[in-house]
């Protein structure tokens, strides 16, 4: 399998593994994830739940604990790999979480459930890397089209989630019950199109990784085969 650069960091394995809560990716995880050259993802969505003090306060437990998450990955990664949070947009705690991870040295942050218009500014004047979980080529050309405009930056990858994915996705119900979506391989397409103008301008690439209905080594080789430079990988 090929390795991947993002920036100057890069992964040895092309593969994420999915930010799974409440309480599945936490840092003992995401960081052996990373230690095997793969990039580890610590789910924002409460990390704190097991904490004695979590009903109490969770919003200032789930902060202390994302910190601690974070601490745990990176020590067990020991440098390799990447150690990445998945932040949702639609999340109370948006902002602040955010904050934490970044203050806390994070590799990398992931963001869905919404449009993370905003996620440059916490980023500005930090090596951390974003990058925004889409279900389209429209909303990879509206996040590409606002940090440019706004930020002067354009994503460091993509994470595309078809209609398998689990999570927050971009899909009518409908269209999911019916088997109507769109196709991940089409999806990726109509994204990689989209974004290829942002390539040009900003005179660097921008990996992207899927993720849906992706099981075995097989369904990894069969996208990389198509042009993809990573996959998304979480429970089936």
């Amino acid at each position: 399998m090929k390795k991947v650069n993002i920036g100057e960091m890069a992964l040895d394995v092309p593969i994420i593994q999915g930010g799974m809560g409440v309480g599945i990716s936490l840092g003992n995880l995401a960081g052996h994830v990373a230690l095997n050259g793969g990039m580890g993802v610590i789910s924002t969505a409460h990390p704190g739940y097991r904490a004695d003090d979590f009903e109490s306060n969770p919003l200032e437990v789930n902060r202390r604990e994302l910190a601690n998450e974070i601490k745990k990955a990176k020590e067990i990664a020991k440098g390799k790999g990447m150690v990445a949070i998945n932040a949702m947009v639609a999340i109370t705690d948006y902002a602040a979480l955010v904050e934490v991870a970044v203050k806390n040295k994070i590799d990398a942050i992931i963001s869905g459930a919404g449009l993370p218009l905003n996620l440059p500014s916490f980023v500005k004047g930090t090596k951390v890397k974003i990058a925004p979980i889409v279900s389209s080529g429209k909303a990879a050309k509206l996040i590409c089209k606002t940090w440019d405009r706004k930020f002067k930056v354009v994503p460091d990858f993509v994470v595309i989630e078809g209609s398998e994915a689990g999570g927050h996705l971009g899909f009518h119900k409908e269209d999911v019950l019916n088997k109507t979506t769109a196709k991940l391989t089409d999806i990726f397409k109509e994204v990689k199109e989209t974004i290829q103008p942002f390539i040009d301008k900003y005179q660097r690439e921008i990996p992207i990784f899927v993720a849906g209905g992706i099981y075995d080594s097989k369904d990894i080789q069969d996208y990389l085969d198509l042009g993809v430079d990573g996959v998304q990988m979480a429970t089936r």
